[in-house]
C-alpha cells in the first residue's frame, strides 16, 4: 500500500481489495486504496469524507459501507458513509441510533445490520437494521450479552 495504517477495514468488490481508513500511527485516516490481483498494483481511490478507524465494513448492495469508528479526535462515531465503485464516489447514508467503535456490519437475508461496538462509555448488545429503501436505522432487536465489537460473520 502507498500508506501505512492499523485498524483499517478492508472489503472485496468487483474483483478488487479495498482498504479502508485506519489509523497512521499519528492519525485516523479518511483515505482508501484498492488493490488489483490481477496486476498486482495498489491504487489511490477518493477519500471518505470523514476520518475513521475501527469502523465496520461491508459490501451491501454493490456499494462498501463504512459505519461508526473514532475520528481523529477519538470520538466515537454514529455517521455512516458508502462508496459506489461505478462513480466512484462516496455518499451519505443516514446515520446510525447510536454510536458504535468497533461495530460489526453484516448482511443478513438481504437486510445489513449493524451489530453491538462500543459506544465510549459500555458496551452494546442493542443490533440496528438499515434500510436502503428509507435510508433509515431501526432497533433489530438485542444479543444476550453484550458484544465489545470486534468482527461478526454471516455464513449462509
Amino acid at each position: 500500500m502507498t500508506t501505512r495504517r492499523t485498524r483499517a477495514a478492508a472489503a472485496v468488490l468487483d474483483g478488487y481489495i479495498y482498504v479502508i481508513g485506519g489509523h497512521d500511527g499519528v492519525m485516523a485516516l479518511s483515505s482508501v486504496e484498492r488493490y488489483s490481483p490481477l496486476e498486482g498494483t495498489w491504487s489511490v481511490c477518493p477519500s471518505m469524507k470523514s476520518p475513521r478507524e475501527n469502523a465496520g465494513c461491508t459490501v451491501y448492495l454493490g456499494r462498501i459501507y463504512m459505519a461508526g469508528g473514532k475520528d481523529e479526535l477519538g470520538l466515537q462515531l454514529c455517521t455512516v458513509e458508502k462508496f459506489d465503485p461505478d462513480t466512484m464516489r462516496w455518499g451519505p447514508v443516514k446515520r446510525m441510533k447510536c454510536k458504535r467503535n468497533h461495530v460489526s456490519l453484516a448482511v443478513f437475508n438481504g437486510a445489513l445490520l449493524a451489530i453491538g461496538g462500543c459506544d465510549g462509555v459500555t458496551n452494546l448488545k442493542t443490533i440496528e437494521v438499515y434500510s436502503h429503501e428509507t435510508n433509515t436505522w431501526r432497533h433489530f432487536g438485542s444479543m444476550k450479552a453484550r458484544h465489545p465489537g470486534g468482527r461478526a460473520v454471516v455464513l449462509n
